[in-house]
């Protein structure tokens, strides 16, 4: 039940892993985080990192079946399909979702092509699949800017990211994002 969209979309999916990624493994399991930065690059030149976003910000605002067809093709790809999901599910889509409009026009554009590189750090020792007992906490300064205190492990893309979404505690109870 595929539409001739959602099969283009897999099939540049399938040469791209099939001819890009699959004859690198090898390097990017031993942690090549300039072959990884590359290969993001080359993600975003075929439209693959922006299938959830909008087209004003670079991406292609397809259907989440689009979404999921990509997905499921980036999946063989061992830990590149951690990467990827990193760029794509874990730092563009909180942006597209709940970023401001200036938020948006600043990193969407630049995480859609691969430009730069996203992280999502959202687990804790002692809280990890209980978000909500995260200790890491976010002060507002009297200047109007944040800061964070605590510690974060299991950083999807963290030794080479540029974009972080950072999860907090303000005022000890209110659980949001920092980007």
């Amino acid at each position: 039940k595929l539409s001739d969209e959602h099969r283009l979309m897999a099939q540049t999916t399938d040469e791209f892993i099939g001819n890009e990624v699959l004859p690198q493994l090898d390097k990017l399991e031993t942690k090549d985080w300039e072959l990884a930065r590359t290969l993001i690059r080359r993600a975003g030149e075929l439209g693959i990192l922006g299938t959830s976003a909008p087209e004003i910000y670079g991406g292609l605002d397809l259907d989440k079946a689009s979404s999921l067809v990509v997905s499921e093709r980036i999946a063989r790809s061992a830990s590149f399909a951690t990467t990827y999901g990193g760029q794509a599910n874990l730092c563009i889509l909180p942006i597209v979702l709940f970023g401001t409009e200036s938020q948006k026009a600043k990193y969407l554009p630049r995480l859609v092509s691969g430009e730069l590189i996203g992280a999502y750090a959202l687990s804790e020792s002692g809280s990890g699949s209980d978000a909500l007992a995260a200790k890491t906490r976010a002060t507002k300064q009297p200047d109007g800017s944040w800061v964070l205190n605590g510690e974060k492990m299991w950083i999807s893309n963290g030794g080479f990211a540029d974009v972080i979404i950072v999860f907090a505690k303000v005022d000890g109870e209110h659980f949001t994002a920092f980007i």
